[in-house]
């Protein structure tokens, strides 16, 4: 058991922190803090690890490049697929709070 306090990255920081990163019984489990002012866009990529993602403060425009598009507002949660290309473009200065999780490969 780890117990740890949510923080966020500091001005001086990249916009994203790590808080936990776990490796265990063949599964990588990560959790991290992300800040993002308002008109900051995440290009298209894809993470590699499956995404949960809760949105603490702001709000958020969510696209893949299939074209899908959602709208995050405070208190929402959004599940991306390791394998989904997606942009996140921020629409008000927001506050994120992510778990990754992967299998590892053999």
């Amino acid at each position: 058991m780890e117990v740890k306090e949510l923080t966020f990255p500091g001005i001086d920081e990249s916009y994203l922190k790590n808080i936990i990163h776990k490796q265990e019984k063949g599964v990588v489990v990560q959790c991290g803090s992300v800040v993002l002012a308002k008109g900051h866009l995440l290009p298209f990529k894809t993470l590699g690890f499956h995404e949960i993602s809760y949105l603490i403060s702001g709000k958020l425009k969510v696209s893949t490049k299939d074209g899908n598009e959602k709208v995050m507002n405070k208190g929402d949660l959004i599940y991306l697929n390791k394998e989904e290309i997606r942009e996140t473009e921020t629409l008000e200065d927001s506050k994120i709070l992510f778990f990754l999780f992967n299998a590892l490969q053999k």
